[in-house]
């Protein structure tokens, strides 16, 4: 009984001796009293600048991704994790996902001889695509002003049709010819205007 006892003291003993190097161990892999650093606001920092100002910090930037985002500026950062502001380790890693330098092609819709232009314009914004010029153009089938048919789709500021399924850059703008009455440019109707120009 005696043994038991001095041999079930003995495997306590050494299980508290395994665990405390456990733990010692762990705070220094884990640098669990290291110095703790901020994590910068990298938005619309461009992505060299960003693994840059993160080296300084003592971080690591790692890009993870690439996307486009309307609006960024091009190989800048629109996404980081963790977020700014917040206190990390020394050597941590901080994810980044960068704006892409190439801009998403989108396809042309048909809308010559298919719609009005209320209607244009919603199909365009749908499209990511922007209203460029509108064009009066007087034709022999519109009865109203109210009709508003779009009769053609150019590439903005050119005569260039645009056909249907045609890629373009995201956001380019598309000029539209509409037709109106005969009587539309007479001196008592309304005339061509800033309406004629983008809204």
């Amino acid at each position: 009984m005696k043994k038991l006892g001095i041999h079930l003291g003995l495997m306590g003993l050494l299980l508290i001796v395994l665990a405390t190097i456990t733990l010692f161990l762990l705070r220094i892999y884990t640098q669990h009293d290291g110095e703790l650093v901020q994590v910068s606001n990298l938005e619309g920092v461009k992505a060299s600048k960003a693994i840059e100002l993160l080296e300084n910090l003592g971080l690591e930037g790692v890009v993870t991704d690439t996307v486009y985002k309307d609006g960024a500026k091009k190989m800048a950062v629109i996404n980081q994790n963790p977020a700014a502001g917040l206190n990390v380790k020394r050597g941590r890693k901080v994810y980044l996902v960068i704006n892409t330098d190439k801009v998403a092609m989108v396809m042309m819709p048909d809308l010559a001889e298919k719609t009005s232009l209320p209607q244009a314009q919603s199909i365009l914004k749908r499209a990511h695509l922007r209203l460029g010029k509108i064009i009066r153009q007087v034709d022999a089938s519109v009865r109203s002003k109210n009709d508003e048919p779009v009769l053609a789709q150019y590439e903005s500021g050119t005569n260039q049709i645009v056909a249907q399924g045609t890629l373009v850059e995201r956001n380019s703008e598309i000029d539209l010819v509409i037709g109106v009455p005969a009587n539309y440019f007479d001196s008592d109707s309304t005339s061509v205007d800033a309406e004629d120009e983008m809204p």
